[in-house]
């Protein structure tokens, strides 16, 4: 298992400083969004060649990239399938062999009911199933990522969605924390799909008051691998049993120390697991 880091932790420091600090904190891989590679193309800052010229020159890998679409909306099917096309080409060029699928925004913290959330899913299902495709042809492999505020929160979300689209064409990456958040137990949930998963976000979180009902800033919980909640020994043990993992990538949203000693703090903890268990 290789080590990687999410720029979002990052987010306001220049992007070539952060690729120095992952460098130099040890880790082999850089994770970006698609939207912030969008917005730095904008800016004239980087576009995918250059950033990848960049990653390269730090002796490190592009790990993968985090993209989402409104795959629920039927008007958009056109669209998202063209703009798939174009970044299967592109992260086959720039060596990024995952791709993570991130869900639509929405859902119960929109007021959805479950049955509502599930119709919208039919679409998504539909639209994410040929998208998927075109990556696989690019040998780009897919995975999708569950998260907190979306339409794929929650247990009965995730397993609609992987239950209709075959594993050979999508893949699931974990998130601990939104796992978490959404009243799940995330080793329970990584040992049930095991099988599906080569790539990993590892993400704390902080407790979370019962009586909170949803969690309405819920990135300022997430925290420092091994100062939250989450079994990580127990997870981590999982993962290294399956021998399909190829990343584990650390992130976290929020965190009131330097984003360095953020990073240190969870690489010197997960560095550590890995050996250990």
């Amino acid at each position: 298992m290789r080590l990687s880091i999410e720029r979002l932790i990052f987010i306001r420091r220049p992007v070539v400083e952060f690729l120095e600090c992952a460098k130099s904190l040890g880790f082999e891989g850089v994770e970006f969004a698609e939207f912030e590679l969008q917005r730095l193309a904008k800016e004239g800052s980087f576009d995918h060649s250059r950033l990848f010229q960049a990653v390269k020159s730090q002796g490190l890998t592009v790990s993968g990239i985090y993209w989402s679409a409104d795959f629920h909306k039927s008007e958009e099917r056109s669209n998202i399938l063209s703009q798939a096309s174009k970044l299967a080409e592109t992260y086959r060029r720039i060596g990024c062999e995952n791709v993570v699928i991130g869900p639509p925004r929405g859902g119960l913290s929109a007021g959805l009911t479950q049955d509502q959330v599930l119709q919208l899913l039919d679409q998504l299902v539909k639209t994410l199933a040929e998208a998927l495709k075109v990556f696989i042809d690019n040998g780009i492999k897919p995975s999708l990522h569950n998260h907190y505020d979306t339409l794929v929160e929650t247990q009965t979300e995730l397993e609609y969605v992987l239950s209709r689209i075959e594993p050979e064409l999508l893949g699931f990456c974990p998130d601990t924390a939104h796992l978490a958040l959404a009243g799940m137990d995330p080793a329970k949930v990584i040992e049930r799909y095991l099988d599906r998963i080569t790539y990993a976000h590892l993400k704390d979180l902080k407790p979370v008051p019962k009586s909170v009902g949803r969690v309405e800033k819920w990135y300022e919980l997430t925290t420092e691998l091994g100062s939250g909640i989450i079994d990580f020994p127990r997870i981590i043990s999982l993962l290294k049993s399956s021998g399909r993992v190829e990343w584990l990538v650390v992130e976290q949203d929020f965190s009131e120390k330097d984003p360095v000693d953020s990073a240190r703090e969870s690489r010197d903890y997960i560095t550590s697991l890995i050996k250990s268990v």
